[in-house]
């Protein structure tokens, strides 16, 4: 892949905005309209010989994905632009490693994942976050379907207030899972669980979810006289 500065205007508009809603339609009609109709993994192999318009079309294609994972990890819009601007710079300077064993929005999933994990691990020490489960076991994933509140709640931000306050590691898969709609498979590659682990660690993020959403609930009700 030959050279190139500055890297496109893709991680060009990353730099100016400042949330994900700034960047105007004429910019994303402007990057993605030469090659809107191209797989990621077209674009993704006319990078690596020397096309910067394909990440440039790819960074428009995936960014709102990419902050909102960072945003559903790390809870704070500022650390999450951080996050998916990194996690795009990551992406252009590794293009050339990609070679398609994956879907490409995987490998990103999986870039923007150890992005924000590493940021999580800078920060403060307060409540532990693992991404590995000692000792688990495959079980059922019947725990409370937080799926059933997103269908049924009016306030989605309210959900992600919930969501928020949760350990990083189930906000994690709770963000990949129903706000992202990944599968199960799609959160092995993009995590490196095995199957199993995947299950159990959502089954408890369900569970804690679940609590949390119901003390939201008893709170509410307490305050407007009802329970």
């Amino acid at each position: 892949m030959s050279a190139r500065a500055p890297w496109g205007q893709g991680l060009g508009l990353l730099g100016r905005r400042k949330t994900t809603e700034a960047t105007s339609a004429s910019d994303v009609a402007t990057v993605a309209a030469s090659g809107r109709a191209d797989s990621d993994l077209e674009l993704i192999q006319a990078f690596q010989r020397g096309d910067a318009r394909g990440f440039d079309t790819l960074y428009v294609r995936h960014l709102d994905y990419v902050y909102n994972v960072c945003l559903g990890v790390l809870g704070n819009p500022d650390d999450a632009r951080d996050a998916a601007q990194e996690t795009f710079l990551r992406v252009y300077r590794k293009a050339d490693k990609f070679q398609a064993r994956a879907a490409f929005s995987t490998w990103l999933y999986r870039v923007a994942v150890n992005t924000c994990v590493e940021q999580l691990r800078r920060r403060p020490k307060g409540a532990e976050f693992s991404l590995e489960d000692e000792n688990v076991r495959e079980i059922a994933d019947d725990g409370p379907d937080v799926g059933t509140a997103l269908e049924q709640a009016a306030d989605e931000a309210e959900i992600r207030r919930v969501v928020a306050e949760l350990p990083p590691d189930y906000r994690l898969v709770l963000v990949l899972r129903y706000f992202q709609g990944l599968s199960y498979e799609q959160m092995v590659e993009v995590l490196g669980y095995n199957l199993g682990q995947v299950k159990v660690k959502l089954h408890r993020a369900r569970r804690a979810f679940a609590r949390r959403w119901d003390e939201r609930a008893r709170i509410l009700r307490q305050a407007e006289g009802i329970g």
